[in-house]
């Protein structure tokens, strides 16, 4: 796992520098990589982008809010509603449903 940080990508910068994640992601794919998200608004972005199973490294005391906005509990009004998460057992029991 490739951890990415944030300085120059969305801290310290005039403008986020959304094309570098997805440089990244686009050539050691979103499950080898881990993005530093230092505040809801960042992590919210990863979530919105790139689904709820992007991989995040936020601060101790903002875990909670990441798994409620993963799960779909909370959010903000960009991704109330948006985000749907169906965890692996429910769609490996669906699939023997059919």
């Amino acid at each position: 796992m490739i951890m990415v940080e944030s300085e120059g990508i969305t801290e310290n910068v005039k403008r986020w520098r959304t094309e570098i994640p997805a440089h990244f992601i686009n050539e050691l794919g979103l499950e080898n990589l881990m993005f530093e998200a230092a505040d809801p608004e960042v992590f919210a972005w990863y979530v919105k982008n790139y689904s709820a199973q992007v991989n995040l490294f936020v601060d101790h005391s903002q875990i909670v809010q990441l798994e409620c906005l993963r799960s779909g509990i909370w959010g903000t009004k960009s991704l109330w509603g948006r985000v749907v998460t169906f965890p692996q057992s429910h769609l490996d029991s669906q699939s023997r449903l059919s």
